[in-house]
C-alpha cells in the first residue's frame, strides 16, 4: 500500500462569514500488510459474515464453542476477537460461515485544500469563477463554459413536478456531520421515533438517544464533535475531525435562499441527510465492521441513497453482503489514485451490483485530473470535484477529489428518487448513467463517457421505474433426515424490481420487527429449514423496498408410523417361524424399525432392539425358531412412535373346508378351489393333489386347469394330517 494512502486531510481556510464551503477527500480502507499474511491468525478484530439462514442457536453455539469475544452480532455478521488459533479456525471452516476477515481500518484522504469562494462553478460554469488567496481577497479562475451539471435547468424542471414529491434520506457514511451549521440544521435527518437526551432507547433498535444517526467510531449519538473557540465560533475538534462528512452533506443538501453559506444540489426540503460516523480521531480513522453497522442502520431506518466517500482494495465479503442485501443506491468515489479501476478494482466502488455506482471526477474544464481513478467497465460517470466549497464545521472550506464528486450524483440520486414512490433504485443509477453530457475527455474512461447533469436527468424522469406492489410467496412443507422443511416460491410480478430476501422470525410478529429486512434469520435459497414447528412469521422484501409479512402455521408430524398386516407363516416341521408387517408413515417418513422378543415397552427399545429394513413394498420379516410373543416398534423422523405386538404359535387344523365338492368344467377352463381351515387361527398349510394329471393339474394355491375328458379327484392334505376332496369332471371342449 502507498505511503499516500495514510495522509490526512487538511482545510486551508475555514471560512467565517455565512457562505457555503466545499470539501472534497476520499477514505480509504486498508488492506493486509504482506507481514499480516504471513501469519494467518488474526491479532484484532474480526468480521464473521453469516451464510443466509442460519439459525441463532447454531451461531451461538459455534461462537461460544470458539471462545469468541463478540462485540456486536446479528443474523447478518458477528464482530469480535479471537483468542486462540485453534477457535479461530474453527469458526472459519464452518459450513454456517461465509466469510471471515480482518477488520481494516479506515483513512480519509483529500488532494487539494484552498480557500473559499463564493462561486459554486459546477452548478452553472459561465466560463470563470471567483476564488479567493490566504489573505482573503477574490480573484477569477478562468474555466471552461458549460462544464457543470445544469443545476440551475433541473431545477426548474424540478419545480414543475416539485407537487408529487416526498421525503428522501442520504445516508452520508462517512465523519460525522455539523448538525447545528446554518446550512445544514433544517436538512438533518431527525429519528422522530427517539426522545434526545433522556438516556433510553425509545425505538429499541439498541442505540440511546441516536436522535440525528449514530457515531460509530464513538459507539454514541454525538455524531458531530466541536471545539468552542473564544471568539464564539466552533471548528471541529482537531481528535476527532469532522469537517470531512460536514463537506459532503453541504454539497448534497446545503439550504438555499437563506443568505447562508451555499446551495446544495438537492437544496429543497425534500432531501435530508443522516450522519453515520465511522471515521474519527486526529486521523479520521475507520473501519469496515462499522461501515457495515452503519449500513444496517440506514437501510433499518429507511435511507433512500448512501454516500460512501472511501474506498479499499481489499474486497470485504462483509461489506459486500451488506450492500447486497440493502434496498438503498450506493454511491461510491472511484477513488484518488490514477488507477484503472478495471485492472486494480477498488472497492465498494468496484462491486458488481445493480445498486452501486462508482463516480470519477473532472475540474472545471471538463478534463480527468491525473488523480482521477477511472475504468471503462467498473466506474459508471464522472462528477465535477476540484475546488468544491462547501459547509466543514463551523464555516467553509475547499476540498477536491471522488469523495466530493460521489455526493453530487447522490444529491441527484436524491432528488430523482423524490419525485415518487416506490421508484427502483436501480432505474434511477440507470437513468443517472444514461443522461449524462458526453466529454471527449471521458471516452473509454467509463460506462457513460459522460458528465453528470441534473437538467438531463430531471427532463428523463419519466424513466424511472416504479414498483408499487409487495412481493408474495407460496410454501409447502416436507420433512427431510429428521427437519421440517419449508420449501418457498417467490415472485414480485412481471414488472416488479425483483425479490430481495426472505427472511423469518419465531412467532407472530410485525413488519416493524424486521426493520426493513435488518432483523430476522435470512432464508438462503428459498428454503428454511426447521427443527419444530410452530408459527413462524415470513418477511419479503424487494428491490424497491415494498415488504410484506405474514404469520405461517408450521404444522409438525404428530401422527405415529403405521404397523399394520402382521402376519406369521410356520414351516411343514413347526420348527420355523416367518413374521411379517407393512410399516408406513405418511409424513415425515421412517426413521427406523426394530423388533424384540417378548412384551415391551417403548423405553425398552432406547438402548435396544433388533433393526429391520422394509422391502420396497415397506414390509419388513423376521424369523424365530419358536413360537412367542414378539414386539414391534417404528418410529418416525419426528420421532413419533408406534407399537405393535404380534404372537407366534403351532396350532393343527381339525378339518378343511373346499370352496367346490363337485365341478363341471371344459377342456381349456380354469378355476380356484379355495380352502378354510377350522380352527381359523390354525397354523397348517395346504397342499393340493390332483388324482389324474391328464384330467385335470392343481396348484399348491388351489388352481385348476382342465386338460382333457374324464372325471379325477382333487385333494386337499393340510400339514397336521387334515384333508378333504372334490371331484372334478371334464366331459366338453371349451
Amino acid at each position: 500500500m502507498r505511503s499516500r494512502l495514510f495522509s490526512t486531510l487538511t482545510v486551508i481556510v475555514l471560512c467565517s462569514c455565512l457562505v457555503l464551503c466545499s470539501f472534497a477527500s476520499v477514505s480509504t480502507v486498508y488492506a493486509n500488510t504482506p507481514d499480516s499474511y504471513a501469519d494467518p491468525f488474526p491479532k484484532g478484530r474480526v468480521i464473521i459474515t453469516w451464510k443466509d439462514g442460519v439459525s441463532p442457536k447454531d451461531r451461538t453455539d459455534l461462537l461460544n464453542v470458539s471462545s469468541f469475544e463478540s462485540e456486536y452480532s446479528d443474523s447478518d455478521f458477528s464482530i469480535g476477537f479471537f483468542s486462540d488459533p485453534e477457535s479461530y479456525n474453527t469458526v472459519k471452516h464452518s459450513h454456517n460461515v461465509l466469510s471471515i476477515e480482518e477488520d481494516s481500518a479506515v483513512f480519509p484522504q483529500a488532494l487539494t485544500d484552498d480557500s473559499y469562494s463564493s462561486t459554486q462553478w459546477w452548478l452553472e460554469n459561465t466560463g470563470t469563477y471567483t476564488k479567493a488567496d490566504p489573505s482573503g481577497s477574490l480573484y477569477n479562475i478562468t474555466s471552461t463554459e458549460n462544464i457543470d451539471i445544469d443545476a440551475e435547468q433541473g431545477w426548474y424542471q424540478y419545480k414543475s413536478a416539485i407537487g408529487n414529491a416526498h421525503e428522501v434520506t442520504v445516508a452520508v457514511i462517512d465523519t460525522g456531520i455539523d448538525y447545528r451549521h446554518e446550512d445544514l440544521k433544517d436538512a438533518m435527518w431527525i429519528n422522530e421515533a427517539e426522545i434526545p437526551d433522556n438516556g433510553i432507547d425509545d425505538d429499541h433498535n439498541g442505540y440511546v438517544d441516536d436522535i440525528y444517526g449514530w457515531d460509530f467510531y464513538n459507539d454514541d449519538s454525538s455524531v458531530c464533535h466541536y471545539t468552542e473557540n473564544d471568539d464564539g465560533t466552533y471548528s471541529a475538534d482537531p481528535s476527532d475531525r469532522d469537517d470531512h462528512g460536514t463537506h459532503i452533506a453541504g454539497i448534497i443538501v446545503a439550504r438555499a435562499n437563506n443568505r447562508t453559506a451555499i446551495s446544495g444540489i438537492a437544496r429543497y426540503l425534500h432531501t435530508r441527510v443522516m450522519s453515520l460516523k465511522i471515521h474519527g480521531g486526529p486521523d479520521r480513522k475507520g473501519s469496515v465492521s462499522n461501515a457495515v453497522k452503519a449500513i444496517k442502520y440506514a437501510q433499518s431506518k429507511g435511507a433512500s441513497v448512501c454516500n460512501l466517500s472511501w474506498g479499499s482494495y481489499t474486497a470485504s465479503s462483509a461489506l459486500e453482503t451488506a450492500i447486497k442485501r440493502s434496498t438503498m443506491l450506493f454511491v461510491c468515489a472511484a477513488g484518488n489514485y490514477g488507477n484503472d479501476n478495471d485492472i486494480t478494482p477498488l472497492y465498494p466502488a468496484s462491486f458488481d451490483l445493480p445498486n452501486v455506482m462508482s463516480v470519477a471526477y473532472v475540474d472545471c474544464d471538463g478534463l480527468l485530473p491525473a488523480d482521477s481513478s477511472y475504468g471503462l467497465t467498473s466506474v459508471d460517470l464522472a462528477a465535477p470535484s476540484t475546488d468544491i466549497y462547501s459547509t466543514i464545521v463551523g464555516s467553509c472550506g475547499y476540498m477536491s477529489g471522488s469523495s466530493m464528486a460521489a455526493p453530487m450524483v447522490s444529491a441527484v440520486a436524491a432528488v430523482l428518487s423524490s419525485l415518487k414512490n416506490n421508484i427502483v433504485p436501480s432505474s434511477i443509477k440507470d437513468v443517472i448513467i444514461n443522461n449524462t453530457r458526453p466529454l471527449e475527455s471521458l471516452e473509454g474512461k467509463c460506462v457513460s463517457g459522460g458528465l453528470l447533469n441534473l437538467d438531463r436527468c430531471m427532463k428523463a424522469k419519466d424513466n424511472l421505474l416504479r414498483d408499487k406492489d409487495a412481493p408474495s410467496f407460496t410454501w409447502t412443507r416436507s420433512f427431510e433426515g429428521g427437519n421440517i422443511v419449508l420449501n418457498f416460491e417467490t415472485s414480485d410480478g412481471e414488472d416488479g424490481s425483483g425479490v430481495n430476501s426472505l427472511c423469518y422470525m419465531l412467532g407472530k410478529r410485525t413488519a416493524d420487527d424486521f426493520a426493513r429486512g435488518t432483523e430476522g434469520t435470512l432464508i438462503e435459497g428459498n428454503s428454511l429449514v426447521l427443527q419444530k414447528g410452530g408459527k413462524h412469521t415470513i418477511f419479503i422484501y424487494d428491490n424497491a423496498g415494498n415488504s410484506a409479512v405474514t404469520t405461517i402455521p408450521v404444522v409438525d408430524d404428530k401422527l405415529p408410523p403405521q404397523i399394520t398386516d402382521t402376519s406369521f407363516t410356520v414351516n411343514n416341521k413347526k420348527n420355523k417361524f416367518t413374521v411379517t408387517a407393512k410399516v408406513t408413515d405418511k409424513q415425515s417418513g421412517l426413521k427406523n424399525v426394530k423388533y424384540l422378543p417378548g412384551l415391551h415397552s417403548v423405553s425398552d427399545f432406547l438402548s435396544d432392539g433388533i433393526t429391520l429394513t422394509p422391502d420396497s413394498d415397506n414390509i419388513v420379516s423376521f424369523k424365530s425358531s419358536s413360537p412367542g410373543v414378539f414386539t414391534i416398534i417404528a418410529t418416525d423422523l419426528r420421532g413419533n412412535k408406534a407399537v405393535e405386538t404380534v404372537r407366534t404359535f403351532v396350532r393343527a387344523a381339525q378339518s378343511i373346508e373346499l370352496s367346490e365338492r363337485n365341478l363341471d368344467l371344459s377342456v381349456g377352463d380354469t378355476f380356484v378351489i379355495r380352502a378354510t381351515l377350522s380352527p381359523t387361527f390354525s397354523t397348517d398349510s395346504i397342499t393340493f393333489r390332483s388324482a389324474d394329471e391328464g384330467v385335470v393339474a392343481v396348484t399348491n394355491s388351489g388352481k385348476v386347469t382342465a386338460r382333457g375328458l374324464g372325471t379325477t379327484t382333487i385333494t386337499a392334505h393340510s400339514t397336521g394330517g387334515a384333508t378333504a376332496t372334490c371331484t372334478v369332471t371334464v366331459n366338453t371342449f371349451g
